[in-house]
């Protein structure tokens, strides 16, 4: 028998972790860094004035936040409305047509080998339990996941603030401009861009499957030559 205390502490540890924000922060926060790393390298490639650098990186960040913000909103509410659609579909094919249903249940459980006598055990305790059997078809023949009406505003709020936050990693150099020269400050927004890309990777791989390092060194390196884009971009452009 197994002890309550302990499966209960298990459970709200497994949903805990499930239902970590871990992967919208990354999204948000590794999206942000890298566009507006490459709007400072862009506008540092076209012109040397300091003024013109600060306000067009700031105004990148936030324009960058909102509309991740925005893009995260919707593509959740579009995946949760066809959710929604299709657990009305399959309620209403359960009540037209419950034989072919069943038989759809018999082919998921076949496909896991389950033994035919089992199956048919099985198919007739599900059919006696309409939300068990549309949960079913949902998740292993549509291969949807249960996905809640209150996640895209969360998911939104979410990744908007981590792409803000990264989105004032890279800037963070450019407003000692004052203070130190300009090449210095791109090149310390590059430098610390990497070293929080890199950081960011190795504890997106720590926590998921991977050699960390390994995980670290690709997710930077993968940034800072999508941000070299926009030198490029603002070199040609510049040169014009």
């Amino acid at each position: 028998m197994v002890d309550k205390e302990k499966f209960e502490k298990h459970e709200k540890e497994r949903k805990k972790n499930s239902g970590s924000i871990f992967s919208e922060i990354i999204l948000g926060g590794q999206d942000g860094l890298v566009n507006t790393l490459g709007v400072i390298l862009g506008i540092v490639a076209a012109t040397n004035d300091p003024k013109v650098l600060l306000a067009g990186s700031v105004a990148a960040a936030f324009a960058e936040s909102i509309s991740m913000a925005a893009v995260a909103y919707t593509s959740k509410k579009s995946e949760y409305e066809n959710y929604i659609s299709e657990v009305n579909k399959e309620k209403q094919e359960i009540e037209e047509i419950p034989e072919i249903e069943k038989e759809e249940v018999r082919k998921i459980f076949k496909k896991w080998e389950v033994e035919d006598n089992d199956i048919e055990t099985i198919v007739e305790i599900i059919s006696k339990n309409k939300k068990a059997w549309i949960e079913i078809m949902v998740a292993h023949e549509l291969e949807i996941g249960k996905i809640s009406h209150e996640k895209p505003l969360k998911f939104s709020l979410v990744v908007g603030l981590s792409a803000l936050i990264g989105s004032f990693i890279p800037i963070l150099p450019i407003t000692l401009i004052p203070i130190i020269p300009l090449k210095h400050a791109w090149l310390g927004s590059i430098i610390i861009s990497a070293l929080a890309l890199t950081v960011i990777g190795y504890i997106k791989t720590k926590l998921t499957i991977g050699n960390p390092w390994k995980g670290g060194l690709k997710l930077m390196t993968i940034g800072i030559l999508s941000a070299i884009a926009g030198y490029l971009v603002g070199y040609l452009i510049g040169g014009m």
